[in-house]
């Protein structure tokens, strides 16, 4: 498997290579964001001239993404050298997908399940092409996933950690983790784990979060802070992010922000407490949380999404890749977010989330049956 993995992804990555993160595709739906050679490669050299993120330049992100990339960036390296490390996070990804299949099902069925995963259009294109930043991140996500369905549940927060480290919508899945925990295990050890999350994202985030503790969670997008800066009207443009209230035109975006705080916050409070409730999960179960809980962040995520964050979602879905007919729907799914317009992405995650719950309807069960991968 990991053989296959690598010669599939670092043949769609040498593709690139000769674009050096230029190509720009006609079809803007496809989203070919060139982050890696606007943003990425810029900011990876500001930071080894010697200047400060969050201070002397601004960056979105926590910051083990930019530790990642800077070894990669000696001048003596071609800039398509720092896209390295994401592909091969991404190839490594494949090999998670297997281990936690086989937790739920066959050796066999766990290979088709990684196997599909490997190819899925969706990490090809963003994650091998273009060099987008979810693979860290995923990765940790994954293997965070695995420790805890191993009951290392340390090393878990640890990785789930990590993951928020690189990027920090990861955090979107503690509530998960932990509500998880508080019913395998006793309050002294949910709290012992707690700190030790909170621990690791403090100390990895120094100096920043004691040096500019305003502009550094200002810039993680940590609601109640900001800078002062006077608030500019919201323009959708190729750039922008999509939230659900695009479709209602560009002047519903602000106007919409509550209300989806609302749903964002309300929805997970739901599924922690379901999960809470529902007492020790099987193994199944809490996997198809996780699965959930991204699903759900991403709809009503405040600020928008882009296509290639369904990125972290995908090998979630591709655990339940049981057979060709389910192998096809996931390749399906990869298809139709690309094709889709980008006002209709959030909304796509949308359906995903209540599919499952029109099964019970005679008229749409075998349909949807046919095309859901989850269990």
């Amino acid at each position: 498997m990991l053989i296959f993995a690598m010669l599939v992804k670092l043949s769609v990555f040498s593709l690139a290579v000769p674009f050096g993160g230029a190509f720009h595709p006609r079809l803007t739906d496809l989203e070919g964001y060139q982050d890696f050679r606007l943003a990425y490669v810029p900011l990876v050299s500001n930071f080894t001239a010697g200047k400060m993120p969050y201070r002397d330049f601004q960056y979105a992100y926590p910051p083990l993404f930019l530790y990642l990339l800077t070894p990669f960036a000696l001048s003596s390296l071609p800039p398509w050298t720092m896209a390295l490390p994401l592909v091969s996070f991404d190839v490594a990804s494949v090999i998670l997908v297997f281990l936690i299949s086989c937790r739920f099902t066959t050796y066999r069925k766990a290979f088709t399940g990684s196997a599909v995963f490997a190819i899925a259009p969706i990490n090809l294109w963003y994650n091998d092409f273009l060099w987008l930043n979810p693979p860290p991140m995923t990765f940790f996500i994954l293997l965070a996933t695995h420790s805890f369905l191993s009951k290392k549940y340390e090393f878990s927060f640890t990785c789930l950690a990590i993951a928020t480290l690189f990027k920090q919508i990861a955090f979107a899945l503690f509530p998960i983790f932990i509500t998880t925990m508080l019913s395998r295990s006793n309050r002294r050890d949910v709290i012992k784990n707690t700190l030790l999350y909170a621990s690791i994202f403090f100390l990895v985030s120094l100096p920043y979060i004691i040096t500019t503790p305003t502009y550094y969670l200002w810039s993680l997008g940590v609601p109640g802070f900001g800078i002062g800066w006077p608030s500019e009207k919201f323009t959708y443009y190729f750039g922008s992010p999509t939230s659900l209230a695009i479709v209602f035109g560009e002047n519903a975006y602000e106007p919409a922000k509550p209300l989806l705080w609302a749903a964002l916050l309300s929805s997970f409070a739901v599924l922690c407490w379901r999960t809470y409730k529902a007492g020790t999960l099987n193994d199944t179960a809490f996997v198809t949380h996780i699965l959930y809980a991204l699903l759900l962040f991403h709809a009503f995520f405040p600020r928008g999404i882009y296509k290639y964050y369904y990125g972290a979602i995908t090998p979630f879905y591709s655990i339940f890749v049981r057979s060709r007919k389910t192998a096809l729907g996931f390749l399906g799914l990869n298809a139709l977010v690309l094709a889709i317009p980008r006002y209709l992405a959030p909304w796509l995650l949308v359906l995903l989330i209540v599919l499952p719950f029109m099964r019970s309807i005679p008229c749409l069960g075998r349909f949807v049956r046919t095309f859901t991968t989850t269990p």
